[in-house]
């Protein structure tokens, strides 16, 4: 059994907003992620999350944009225990997304 609390977060910074949902789907706890995640609104999503025991899921399914420091921590969640689930194809680009020189057309 999973020790975490289920609820609504909202969070609003310079009428941009993120809904954060937790519930517990049988035995996975799903964070759901709706609106805008921004810099802003990270601390709330990670602090949100931290209190979950165990691996969970992510649910992208109603996420509309995700700036790079969001996205950064898209990343980093799931190269941990979390699964991402349901990201529109443009969250998943940015999500995929590696950078590097070559990538940029840059030569040495």
């Amino acid at each position: 059994m999973h020790a975490h609390q289920c609820g609504t977060f909202i969070v609003l910074v310079y009428n941009m907003a993120i809904r954060i949902d937790v519930k517990t789907e049988g035995d996975e706890v799903v964070v759901y992620l709706a609106g805008r995640l921004s810099e802003d609104a990270i601390k709330e999503l990670i602090d949100t999350c931290d209190h979950i025991k165990g691996g969970f899921v992510l649910d992208l399914s109603k996420l509309l944009f995700a700036d790079g420091a969001g996205i950064e921590v898209i990343r980093a969640m799931s190269d941990q225990e979390t699964k991402i689930r349901r990201a529109s194809q443009f969250i998943q680009l940015l999500i995929n997304k590696t950078f590097s020189k070559e990538a940029d057309g840059e030569e040495s």
